[in-house]
């Protein structure tokens, strides 16, 4: 099906659109749940679409190439299906089915001439479903409204609305640094760290801002990189990476901020350093970063001795 956008339409039992002028606060409060929750779940999924509201009707719409439309619908249709191995999608996409489901009000779903709402209101309780292979820790790039930060053991807020937040862990010295992006939309690295096989109950770390133009790119890299069962393919896709990158350096400092920690093997650590090191000359952000690492590496190696 060849669709250049997905609709939202909330409509009265006669199935004309409710005017955006007269909403009452309830309807208006839902409408802008549902579209807030699809701008995240395309955001998540593409980078380049654009959105509208139509003047005067409680309408709106994700636009874009053909190709990055089917992406978030595939992303839909897969958390839809109980499919979807994505946070972001799957919490989002709950918030639409509940006020979907509401009874007092009559959305239209529409990707193209299919109606997304029928099969949305009678999904079966939509949850991320489990990689055949599971990692108890897993580097992650989460993005969301950064809107509180603090605490005795400090940690920060994403909220997707509606009572949906999520809870990433800090230190105190990266307070400083994230105070500059309060009440923005940011994109974070972290590590993600599941207890006892309850996703819910999943632990997310701080690492570091991600800069806009390399979110995607890293997600992608992330996705095929867990998706590999074997350790040394998974090694063997770091260097392809890199050396595939057009951002070469950035993705490098990723790299270095997101596998220091003694939850990775040890290997892992040794392969970044290998291919950091013909760079840390030139560069003294990198250079600050990978005596970090080895400095992690030679501790974790002592312990075993």
């Amino acid at each position: 099906m060849s669709v250049d956008k997905i609709e939202i339409k909330l409509t009265s039992v006669g199935a004309e659109n409710v005017d955006i002028e007269q909403m009452s606060s309830q309807s208006l409060n839902s409408f802008l749940n549902v579209i807030n929750s699809l701008k995240n779940i395309s955001e998540q999924t593409s980078k380049v679409c654009t959105f509208s509201i139509k003047k005067g009707s409680a309408y709106a719409a994700v636009n874009g190439e053909i190709s990055e439309i089917s992406k978030i619908y595939t992303s839909i249709d897969e958390a839809i299906n109980g499919n979807s191995t994505d946070d972001v999608v799957t919490s989002n996409l709950r918030i639409i089915q509940k006020e979907i489901q509401r009874e007092a009000f009559n959305y239209q779903f529409l990707y193209g001439e299919m109606t997304i709402d029928d099969r949305l209101k009678s999904a079966k309780k939509i949850t991320k479903k489990r990689s055949k292979q599971t990692f108890a820790n897993k580097i992650a790039v989460i993005s969301g409204f950064f809107n509180q930060i603090g605490g005795n053991d400090p940690n920060y807020h994403f909220d997707y609305g509606n009572g949906n937040r999520l809870t990433i862990e800090c230190t105190k010295l990266e307070t400083e640094e994230l105070k500059n992006y309060l009440y923005k939309n940011i994109s974070c690295l972290v590590i993600k760290k599941e207890t006892e096989d309850d996703e819910s109950k999943a632990i997310y770390e701080h690492k570091t801002v991600v800069e806009e133009m390399l979110v995607y790119p890293f997600q992608e890299f992330l996705r095929n990189y867990y998706e590999k069962i074997e350790l040394v393919h998974r090694l063997e896709y770091i260097y392809e990476f890199i050396d595939n990158s057009e951002n070469k350096l950035q993705n490098i400092e990723l790299l270095l901020y997101a596998f220091k920690s003694k939850v990775f093997e040890l290997s892992e650590l040794k392969t970044i350093l290998v291919i950091s090191k013909p760079f840390q000359n030139n560069h003294e952000q990198i250079r600050l970063l990978r005596n970090q690492l080895l400095g992690l590496y030679d501790e974790m190696i002592n312990q075993i001795k």
